[in-house]
């Protein structure tokens, strides 16, 4: 069936007569001619819907991540960003020390990363057992030590970075490691001039273990008050053996030497302290 319809002029608003769309039948009562229509716009609404979800989860799988990969957990900075500076301490539990005694050292590292390890080097020797000493939480490592020989240790700690912060490198922290002495008898002169007075000392480490021997040079470096008008004692001193006790003597001419007591000192090898006995002259 054809049907005229009026339209408007889309220049003048006059209506124009004209043939208008040939439709089909209907078919039945009411207008089932749309029905097709009307299920086409809700499975294409229906499908604009399981599109968009499926875009808002995609964003936000996407959003979990780049989260994942670019940000730290517990406010810690990003992995995908430039890792941050640390600076790194370390102090010494106990300085000076004894040889053969216990050292703890601790590095502190900041900010503190929560993760990496921290290298101990004395001089350019890695320290025995802290090559890879683990950072706590607090951004804390520590190296538990027995320093066996005296001498001035330059220890180090480096921090090895991790992936969210970078390395870095303690400045030096110069250990102390000295012996201990022990002075043999009371040595006294029987007199004010001429004789001669032995000083015999032995050297020990942090257990007592008596360490002295012809390996390790003791030199005398001064005696005070001035023995003037004697004279001062100089050199090293000689390593003997007292019996089964080795040590060291040194034999001192006390002529000229007022009345008095007096200290010698002297040095021990590398030891960097400076170690010293006293005698008397009566």
């Amino acid at each position: 069936m054809t049907t005229t319809r009026t339209r408007p002029d889309p220049d003048d608003g006059a209506a124009i007569t004209g043939p208008a769309a040939t439709l089909p039948p209907a078919t039945g009562p009411g207008r089932p001619g749309r029905a097709p229509r009307t299920r086409l716009r809700l499975a294409l609404a229906a499908a604009g819907g399981l599109l968009a979800a499926g875009m808002i989860a995609a964003a936000a799988a996407a959003t979990a991540a780049g989260a994942t990969a670019d940000r730290a957990p517990h406010g810690q900075p990003a992995l995908g960003g430039t890792r941050p500076g640390t600076a790194t301490t370390l102090t010494s539990r106990a300085n000076p020390s004894i040889a053969g005694g216990p050292v703890t050292y601790a590095a502190t590292v900041r900010p503190a990363p929560g993760g990496g390890t921290v290298a101990f080097t004395d001089g350019t020797a890695p320290v025995p057992g802290c090559g890879a000493q683990p950072v706590d939480t607090a951004g804390t490592a520590i190296c538990p030590v027995a320093d066996p020989g005296a001498g001035a240790h330059a220890i180090t700690a480096a921090y090895s970075g991790d992936a969210r912060h970078q390395a870095s490198t303690s400045a030096a922290l110069t250990q102390q490691v000295t012996y201990r002495t022990q002075l043999l008898g009371n040595p006294a002169a029987s007199g004010t001039s001429g004789p001669a007075v032995p000083v015999r000392i032995m050297l020990l480490d942090a257990a007592g273990t008596n360490v002295s021997g012809p390996g390790i040079t003791l030199t005398v470096t001064g005696v005070s008050p001035s023995p003037s008008p004697g004279t001062a004692p100089h050199g090293t001193l000689t390593a003997v053996n007292l019996g089964l006790l080795p040590c060291y003597q040194l034999t001192i001419d006390t002529a000229g030497y007022p009345a008095g007591r007096y200290t010698v000192s002297f040095a021990a090898g590398n030891d960097p302290a400076t170690h010293t006995a006293q005698f008397a002259v009566p």
